[in-house]
Formats: C-alpha cells, sequence, structure tokens
C-alpha cells in the first residue's frame, strides 16, 4: 500500500513531520517545496499553521478553486474549526491572531457575508482613482528624488511599504502616526511570533478608537462612509471592514510591488522587454502576480461536513489553507508560453467564489504607477547586494523581500 493511499484513513492530527507553513512561504524556491509536498502527498497535504497545530493545504489548481468556490463544505467562520471548538488553540497563540473570527465579511458566509460585502464594495466603488493617482505621483516622486540625491537606500521600506501606508492613510482618513501604526500592527499579527496576538488587540483597539472618532466627525474618506452604510448593524462590522480593507490592500500593495522591484533587479529580460516595448508594465505586472502571489497563501477555510478533497480524506473542523502559489503553478493547466497565461482562467491570485479579493482593482492601480515610477528611474540604479542576499520576509501569509538596498549607479 502506497503512503498516499496509507493516510487516508488517520486523522491530521496524526500525521507526523507536518511542515511549518512559514516555511513552505519563505523557503527560497517554493515551487520546489511545493513539488516535494506534491510527491508525497498529492495535491492535499498536511502541514502546521505552527508547532502543533495541523491543517491542510490545498496545492492543486482544481482542489483550490473547489475550496474557494464550495461555502456548503469550507467555512470562513473559524468557530467552525474543531481547534477552536475544543479550546485546542492557545488564547495567546500567533495563529488565532490571523484566524480569529471577527465581524467581517471575510469571516461570514451566507446571507451575512452577502450584506457585509456589499458594504465594501459600495464604499470601494466610490474611490476616487485620480486622488489617490496624485497621492502616488507626489510620494514616489519625492522618495524617488530624496534617494537618488542619498546614493542609496532600501526600496522596500522607502518605496513598497512607505507608498502603500500614505495612501491608505488618505483613502481612510488616517492620521501618518495611526497608518503607520497600522502598518507595524499588520506585520506583527501575521508574523507567527510572540508578538502576533498582542498586535491584533491593540490593531482591535485602535480602530475602535478611530471608527468612534470619525463617527464623531466623519469626513470625505473611506471610513465615513462605512460608518455612514446601511448594511453595517454596529461598530464592530465597522471596525472589521476597516480591518480587512486596510490589511488586504496593504499586503497585496507591500508585497506584489517588493516583488516586482526585486524582479526588475535580477530579470535582465524581463527589465529589457519593458524598456524596448515589447511588453506591457501590466502584462509584466500580471506575470509576477501569477507566478510570485503577494497572498501565497489565503486564509483557512473550515470543513463543515467529513469528504475528500484531491484523494485525500478530510474531517468535519479540519482548516484547509488553500496555495495559490501552488495553485497557479499546477502543471495541469499550464500551457507552453508563459506570457499566453496572464489573466487566464487559472490565475488564482487574487481569489475566486464569494470571498474574492475586495480590492482587485485598487490593488493593480497602485502597483502599476509604484512600479512605473521605479521604471522610469532604474537605469540609474542597481542592487547594493548580491541578489542571493535578497530574502523573504517571514511569514506563512505574505512573500516578498524583506530589505531591497540599490544605489546610484
Amino acid at each position: 500500500m502506497s503512503l498516499t493511499s496509507a493516510v487516508r484513513t488517520v486523522r491530521l492530527e496524526q500525521i507526523a513531520d507536518r511542515p511549518l507553513l512559514a516555511d513552505l512561504a519563505g523557503a527560497p524556491d517554493p515551487g520546489a517545496a511545493y513539488d516535494a509536498l506534491r510527491s508525497r502527498w498529492g495535491n492535499v497535504a498536511p502541514v502546521d499553521l505552527e508547532p502543533g497545530l495541523p491543517a491542510w493545504l490545498a496545492l492543486g489548481y482544481d482542489e483550490v478553486s473547489t475550496v474557494l468556490r464550495n461555502s456548503a463544505m469550507y467555512s470562513r467562520d473559524s468557530r467552525d474549526w474543531r481547534y477552536e471548538r475544543e479550546r485546542l488553540v492557545a488564547w495567546r497563540s500567533p495563529a488565532r491572531a490571523v484566524v480569529a473570527q471577527r465581524d467581517s465579511a471575510l469571516d461570514r458566509d451566507g446571507d451575512e457575508h452577502r450584506r457585509l460585502r456589499s458594504a465594501l464594495d459600495d464604499v470601494l466603488a466610490s474611490l476616487d482613482e485620480r486622488r489617490v493617482t496624485r497621492t502616488v505621483t507626489v510620494a514616489c516622486t519625492s522618495i524617488l528624488d530624496n534617494l537618488m540625491s542619498r546614493g542609496a537606500g532600501d526600496l522596500v521600506a522607502e518605496l513598497a511599504v512607505d507608498v502603500p501606508v500614505r495612501v491608505l492613510a488618505e483613502m481612510f482618513g488616517m492620521n501618518p502616526t495611526d497608518a503607520r501604526r497600522m502598518h507595524t500592527l499588520t506585520v506583527a499579527a501575521r508574523s507567527g511570533t510572540d508578538e502576533a496576538y498582542q498586535a491584533s488587540v491593540d490593531l482591535e483597539n485602535l480602530l475602535a478608537t478611530f471608527v468612534a472618532q470619525k463617527r464623531a466627525e466623519p469626513g470625505d474618506d473611506l471610513t465615513s462612509a462605512l460608518v455612514a452604510h446601511p448594511d453595517h448593524v454596529h461598530d464592530l462590522e465597522v471596525m472589521g471592514a476597516i480591518s480587512l480593507l486596510f490589511r488586504t490592500a496593504h499586503d497585496a500593495w507591500v508585497a506584489w510591488i517588493a516583488t516586482a522591484l526585486h524582479r526588475l533587479f535580477v530579470d535582465r529580460e524581463l527589465a529589457a522587454q519593458l524598456h524596448g516595448g515589447r511588453i506591457s508594465l501590466d502584462d509584466a505586472l500580471g506575470q509576477i502576480a501569477r507566478t510570485s502571489p503577494p497572498l501565497p497563501h489565503l486564509q483557512p477555510r473550515f470543513v463543515l461536513n467529513d469528504g475528500t478533497l484531491g484523494g485525500q480524506a478530510i474531517a468535519a473542523g479540519d482548516a484547509v489553507v488553500p496555495a495559490v502559489a501552488a495553485a497557479n503553478q499546477d502543471r495541469a493547466v499550464q500551457v507552453a508560453d508563459p506570457w499566453e497565461q496572464v489573466d487566464a482562467r487559472f490565475h488564482l491570485t487574487w481569489g475566486v467564489g464569494a470571498h474574492a479579493c475586495p480590492a482587485h482593482r485598487s490593488a493593480p492601480l497602485v502597483t502599476r504607477l509604484v512600479v512605473g515610477h521605479l521604471v522610469a528611474r532604474l537605469e540609474n540604479l542597481e542592487l547594493a547586494v548580491e541578489p542571493e542576499q535578497v530574502v523573504p520576509v517571514r511569514s506563512a501569509w505574505v512573500r516578498h523581500p524583506a530589505e531591497l538596498p540599490v544605489r546610484r549607479r
């Protein structure tokens, strides 16, 4: 009997040697790490969210699509997680900072989800893209002029992080100090460290004060629109909406921008194609988002009934993590020319189904603008370290270079 068939009859927590999800996201070659899991387990493999806290990792395109689309079988409400129901998750667990149930569209299904999602969609539809463009242009020009005058800098901290934080502050009507604090807490909450749980608590406290202030003094911003939206029953739902939008946009922008900037320095062919006009910036960014998704693993889904997924037995209450980074590279849906895959049906980076990314319009807008400003100055900059010295951040949920030191040529 093969190992794959043998494990079908054992429970998830009984499987030994489960790799840590953060190790997969931070692997030097994630594709090779996913392939190694596939060769041993097939398209559904056991992993740990943190040491001793198991989940299934869906690796195949069909399996990830099924988990994302089938809300009758896979819930987003962590109260359906057996480990949560049976109080097997430590109260200050780093995983709790990420998967704990909140009053947001991401954490609800069915009618509640549709109600909360409608508020997000309505508010995002009102986003003033010209205002966003002005904010990005002013920020990028100032940052890059300053970097060039100094002769060196870190493009992650100074461009990939700073510009999105400025844009988010403008969008939500936050002062710069609170927006920067939101950034710090967002990073800490998904870090998988002992700081994660307290960061999630501090983030909720910051949002509670912020929403109360906006309710007393509304302005021309997304927060005020969320406060006033009739589909929100109470301020916890407003807080959930702000947290979801901020964290999703923050992680998508920071990771996509940082990864794209890195690729421009290490992939000479890509940079030459862009400068030569053989490909558009949108096509290049689409290819990068497909092959190196900003969020390699989406939030867990929780199995509602015993069943099978990818030939693997799954039990009610198990957690399943959709690995879009692995699904996008599934050989079952590849074509010969990688550029034909941009915007193809199997591009799962932004999710599918009811919980697909609500910021799918604004994410490309901001990323395109920021990367475009760097492309215009690329010939005057070079990496200040060897390519192999650029390492990813440590997180199970986001992947991008931790630092990108550059210097003027």
